[in-house]
């Protein structure tokens, strides 16, 4: 059995399940800055309902059957998401505005790689009107509006 998007969409779900702890993190140690406070535990509901996406995503990936993501293309995906999950890391904040403009570099950094990942999916003008592109579109499109519910409470 082969790589499909199931495989994309597990390791999407590790990265907010650590972006997570990173948000709830920041929120326990500066607990006493009222607005980070606040902005943590929006931010930790935000990834509470991206996680239960991810899984209820997998839940309907699993009962049908998906194209095949070859090796290479896989291992490369797979290259992408590991990079990115040994540069998350927890900063120091000072400032509620600080914490949603970390958090706002985040969830982009987090948009532009789902984007990567979906443009290495696509070899040729027919991958375009697969399920696993169209699974990784609304992927994408959930997250840009993330992005754009910090770009509001900035």
């Amino acid at each position: 059995m082969g790589y499909n998007v199931a495989d994309i969409i597990e390791k999407a779900l590790k990265i907010a399940v650590r972006r997570r702890a990173i948000y709830e993190s920041i929120g326990q140690h500066k607990s006493d800055i009222l607005y980070v406070k606040i902005f943590s535990n929006v931010l930790i509901k935000q990834m509470d309902k991206t996680v239960k996406y991810y899984e209820s995503l997998l839940n309907e990936i699993r009962k049908v059957t998906f194209e095949e993501i070859d090796f290479s293309t896989y291992d490369k995906m797979s290259s992408l998401i590991s990079n990115f999950n040994m540069r998350l890391n927890e900063i120091n904040i000072t400032s509620g505005r600080e914490f949603l403009e970390f958090s706002l570099s985040l969830e982009r950094a987090v948009y532009s790689l789902l984007v990567d990942i979906q443009g290495r999916f696509v070899k040729n003008t027919d991958d375009v009107h697969t399920r696993t592109y169209e699974i990784l579109s609304d992927i994408i499109l959930s997250k840009a509006k993330q992005i754009e519910m910090i770009e509001r409470m900035l």
